[in-house]
């Protein structure tokens, strides 16, 4: 009697056996594909425009002594390029400026009043730095230049062009693949003229903001 019902429980099932055989079987989980992380990429030529304000001082000596504070806007433009090496960004960057710094102190060793003004501002620079995908953090230095105009209540004057040296530091973010802003600071030492029976040493701090189109620089990905 065991043996039928056994043999009868074979038959019954069978059938759902087949069945189950015949059901497709579960595929292996396929892995998402990782995400591509977009990274900006600052190689290529830029241009764009600042402003910003100065401010600074003229030291006078031999004759007349006495240090004029310099303060006033400044805005212009800029050209530069980048090349970008891993995270590595070295570049160079040119800048000129309309300024209207200027200041006037009381001379000690005579009663008159010495004043100085600059006219405008560049300069020719070289930069480095570290990109954090579309943010630009880098230094920089070079040549700084201005054009510098000294006088006196005598009548003494002096203006031309002054060479010197400038350095600085700036942070520059990319809104997308062409455009960015960026702010920068620089100092500027324009080293001592003279005129008449005196001269002066002047240097200038300047704070600036601008805007920069990037021309043909695509974004590119990684994975």
């Amino acid at each position: 009697m065991f043996k039928k019902i056994i043999a009868v429980s074979a038959l019954l099932l069978a059938p759902a056996a087949a069945s189950a055989a015949d059901l497709p079987r579960r595929s292996a989980a396929v892995a998402p594909a990782p995400y591509a992380s977009p990274v900006f990429a600052w190689s290529g030529f830029y241009a764009g425009v600042n402003a910003g304000y100065g401010w600074g001082d003229s030291k006078f000596s031999a004759g007349r002594t006495g240090s004029a504070e310099t303060d006033g806007w400044l805005a212009g433009g800029q050209l530069g390029y980048n090349h970008q090496m891993g995270s590595f960004v070295l570049g160079a960057e040119g800048d000129l400026n309309w300024a209207d710094v200027s200041g006037s102190a009381v001379c000690q060793t005579a009663p008159q009043t010495c004043s100085s003004k600059l006219n405008y501002l560049g300069s020719a620079r070289a930069r480095a730095g570290f990109a954090a995908n579309n943010v630009l953090f880098y230094g920089t230095g070079g040549f700084g230049f201005g054009g510098l105009k000294l006088s006196d209540t005598t009548g003494a004057s002096a203006s031309e062009m002054r060479v010197g040296w400038t350095a600085g530091a700036g942070m520059e973010y990319a809104v997308d693949r062409n455009w960015s802003v960026k702010a920068e600071y620089l100092h500027y030492d324009l080293g001592k003229e003279t005129f008449g029976a005196a001269s002066a040493k002047t240097t200038v701090d300047a704070a600036k903001l601008g805007v920069n189109y990037r021309f043909g620089a695509p974004a590119v990905s990684r994975y």
